[in-house]
């Protein structure tokens, strides 16, 4: 076999992962246990022939009629239950759908009604029009059916379905540098988006993906700014040292990443002269941090065979993570596009001179540590990148949304109160400790709105940018800074004078704050002011008198 033409089997199978050495880390297992009791929804009629052809199977089926005022069941010949509902929720995956219908201020769980132990069924065919569930990629064990021909080969797949059977847990989280949200405010929803399978859901200050409805197309991890999701099989560091240690150097200057269906296109286009083929799990769990990494090992272009039936989902993750990458390279002066999607009838048509580019000729080879650390590996990628093609500009303005950038602080309206800083996930944003400021990290900035959103005065706006300056871009610079108010009564300091000229124009004119003792009062610390209160007044302040009334 030539070396120009090799291939690369990152995953192929659950037995080969287990098995593989190579992988450092294990990859956990996700069970199903199926029974084969299935759900069959659809016109009565139609549905009872499909019945006769799953002989093999435990079946039910479910009508659907708005005009139902109530559950209706019926037994057939052959002792097949058949409802008649108004609606049904269904949800779930192989081994684990749940039809309930919401009734009389009740819900009736139809598995339970026709006596499942498990209290769901375990395979679903739907033959409505429109699919019940609305996931771009159905869950396992879910056929919607639009044809004859998609019928039959559901019919000749269920049976099949029935056992056990396990497949990898594709992803990790980490909730700690999450950009979803904090302190119940919204922020980074990328994740969410890129998801066509509707495995990841908000919940509380993170988000939470549903294992059993992931199927591994790798979105999340590279629309994630944060690395907080990141793809596990195979993890991106395992990825890039098996990329690095295919290429021969000289030899192949491109890369072209496929998938285990798009193996006889790539068998039929031949001998690519100075691509190297990469089989992978999915080409959508590839993202800017793996791209700029193969660019620091030789590689001038990143080919992605991509084939009409990609996910919508999918495909925009890669677009709009490409343009962000081209961003960033066309500030180094590389202008073409680095990163290309292909068809599988484009592929046998490439010729390798289209995907050289002349800035990266005489580049020398960098194989920096990764720790999969998705902005640590990108950092380092595109300072070796920088070093070498020079950038035209330290900063350049990018485009929103984008990863990269600061934060503008309008400093009349700004208190210091550091919600900001609360919330940011990223420690790009710190306190002043000893004194009263708002200082930031532009290298740890993911753009993702938290600040913003947190902010009372609404001082703070966010600007899209990139320093190529890993140094400068390091630095903690002052974005805002006042003197500390010091307690009139024991000159400790304890607030900002913005701070306190907030509080005075907010209270201007409320009864508890029209003597000058209360406003006084107003300017001490905690402590002084509870003294001062008992010193002056044996009474105490009467919280519940107004003297408006």
């Amino acid at each position: 076999m030539s070396n120009d033409n090799i291939t690369v089997n990152f995953v192929s199978s659950t037995d080969e992962i287990v098995a593989n050495q190579n992988i450092q880390s294990a990859t956990s297992i996700i069970d199903f246990h199926s029974n084969g009791n299935c759900l069959i929804i659809g016109e009565a009629d139609h549905a009872l022939v499909v019945v006769d052809q799953l002989s093999e199977l435990s079946c039910t089926v479910v009508s659907i009629d708005t005009n139902c005022t109530s559950i209706e069941k019926q037994l057939t010949e052959g002792g097949t239950a058949v409802f008649t509902v108004p609606e049904l929720l269904l949800e779930g995956y192989l081994g684990a759908f749940s039809a309930n219908v919401n009734h009389a201020e009740q819900q009736t769980n139809l598995a339970v009604s026709v006596f499942l132990e498990s209290g769901a069924f375990d395979l679903v065919l739907d033959l409505s029009p429109t699919p019940l569930l609305k996931a771009s990629l159905p869950p396992l064990g879910y056929f919607n059916v639009s044809n004859e021909v998609e019928l039959q080969a559901a019919i000749s797949a269920m049976p099949d379905m029935v056992g056990e059977f396990e497949k990898p847990k594709y992803f990790d989280y980490n909730a700690s540098i999450c950009a979803h949200s904090r302190s119940q405010l919204n922020g980074c929803s990328a994740c969410i988006t890129a998801c066509a399978t509707n495995a990841i859901s908000s919940k509380g200050e993170g988000i939470e993906v549903d294992p059993y409805l992931c199927q591994g197309c790798g979105s999340c991890a590279t629309a994630c700014p944060s690395g907080a999701m990141t793809y596990a099989y195979p993890k991106p560091d395992n990825a890039i040292d098996r990329s690095r240690s295919m290429l021969q150097d000289g030899k192949q200057q491109a890369l072209l990443l496929y998938t285990e269906d798009q193996q006889e296109t790539v068998d039929a286009a031949g001998e690519l002269s100075g691509i190297l083929p990469l089989l992978v799990e999915e080409v959508s769990a590839f993202g800017i941090d793996y791209w700029a990494t193969m660019l620091c090992s030789g590689v001038h272009s990143i080919v992605l065979l991509v084939e009409d039936r990609m996910l919508e989902q999918s495909l925009a993750a890669i677009n709009s993570q490409a343009a962000i990458f081209h961003e960033l390279l066309a500030g180094l002066g590389l202008s073409e596009s680095v990163v290309q999607i292909v068809a599988p009838d484009q592929l046998g048509g490439i010729d390798i001179d289209s995907l050289l580019h002349e800035q990266l000729n005489g580049m020398p080879n960098s194989n920096f540590v990764t720790h999969n650390n998705k902005r640590q590996t990108l950092r380092m990628a595109m300072d070796v990148l920088g070093e070498y093609l020079r950038p035209k500009a330290q900063t350049i303005t990018m485009q929103k949304p984008a990863p990269f950038g600061v934060i503008d602080v309008d400093k009349n309206a700004c208190t210091l109160c550091m919600a900001c800083v609360s919330v940011c996930p990223a420690k790009a944003l710190l306190d002043g400790q000893d004194t009263p400021a708002l200082r930031m990290i532009e290298a740890n900035c993911l753009q993702c709105g938290l600040c913003e959103a947190a902010c009372p005065e609404s001082a703070i706006t966010l600007s899209a940018q990139y320093t190529y300056d890993s140094i400068e871009a390091r630095k903690i610079t002052t974005l805002n800074e006042e003197e500390p108010f010091n307690c009139i009564r024991c000159q400790k300091p304890f607030a900002t004078v913005g701070i306190i000229q907030s509080m005075f124009a907010k209270l201007e004119g409320h009864w508890m704050f029209k003597d000058d003792t209360a406003k006084r009062r107003l300017k001490m610390c905690d402590d002084c002011r509870v003294k001062d209160i008992f010193e002056h007044d044996a009474k105490g302040i009467d919280v519940h008198k107004n003297e408006n009334v």
